[in-house]
């Protein structure tokens, strides 16, 4: 079982992603003969198993939020997936199985919900911050994940996943080495990309009469087309994280002190956002 994760601000964001039918329809599945398009929340503490839409559990995770305000990143999401030899689990597993890894990381007293979202893998959505305020800790999350998702292959008989931690180092091949250069090169101007989508997104909202979750929509758009899938799902995953309001102006570049080379203010203006991880998750 492969675990990835990544840590937003948005909540309506993400359920959008795991709700909507995806840019060419690929979020279509089926499962025990039945054809579904779209997440469907199958586990999780807030009681909207069954549902397609998100908007029940969006609003209680968003009065669990305001909480915690200055909470950073307080949205965690895990995407949990089968192998591709791995037998395929049922809904009432996936269940079981997302109990075991919320208590395993020890968030499962916050508010979280599990979508299917293909025949092979689920998300899990965390709101960091529970109806008290107190605070879940990601802290060494990765790892955590890592031996929780161990622990489900032996509990459901699934096929070991490589670890990151596991095993001695092997020697990379020189095509490894060069796909592994050129995911990261494109993921970098995936993230360099997202500035300047964002510079001019408020102008295309007007011009087109979008709201804006259509000009999001737009962006999203730009990244499947231009980027490998991991590339154009980083750059959403930052695109989230970075909390933009498109109600906002875009904010205008400071004027550069004299004397300051042209080349260097350029790339001052245009430096990506750091980004530290990558959807489901």
């Amino acid at each position: 079982m492969i675990a990835k994760i990544t840590n937003g601000t948005r909540v309506g964001d993400i359920a959008a992603y795991l709700h909507g039918p995806g840019r060419a329809n690929e979020h279509r599945f089926e499962v025990a003969g039945r054809t579904y398009t779209g997440g469907r929340v199958i586990g999780g503490n807030l009681g909207y198993e069954g549902h397609t839409e998100p908007d029940q559990w969006v609003k209680l995770m968003r009065q669990a939020l305001k909480k915690r305000p200055e909470a950073k990143k307080p949205v965690w999401q895990c995407s949990l997936r089968n192998t591709a030899g791995d037998r395929r689990l049922t809904d009432a597993q996936w269940a079981d199985a997302g109990q075991s890894f919320a208590e395993s990381m020890g968030f499962e007293g916050h508010p979280w919900v599990m979508v299917r979202h293909g025949d092979d893998h689920v998300h899990l959505v965390v709101s960091r911050v529970d109806f008290e305020g107190q605070l879940w800790s990601r802290s060494h999350d990765r790892r955590k994940a890592q031996n929780a998702a161990s622990a489900l292959e032996d509990a459901y008989g699934l096929e070991k996943a490589p670890r990151t931690h596991q095993g001695p180092a092997q020697q990379r091949t020189r095509s490894q080495v060069h796909e592994q250069q050129r995911q990261k090169t494109q993921e970098l101007e995936a993230h360099r990309m997202i500035p300047r989508l964002k510079e001019t997104a408020e102008q295309l909202r007007v011009a087109h009469g979008w709201d804006s979750r259509q000009a999001r929509a737009a962006r999203f758009a730009y990244y499947d087309a231009a980027f490998d899938p991991e590339a154009a799902q980083a750059a959403k995953s930052a695109d989230m994280d970075q909390g933009y309001d498109l109600r906002r102006p875009p904010r205008q570049p400071k004027a550069q002190p004299q004397g300051r080379p042209e080349h260097l203010a350029a790339h001052r203006t245009h430096r990506g956002p750091e980004h530290g991880h990558g959807i489901g998750r």
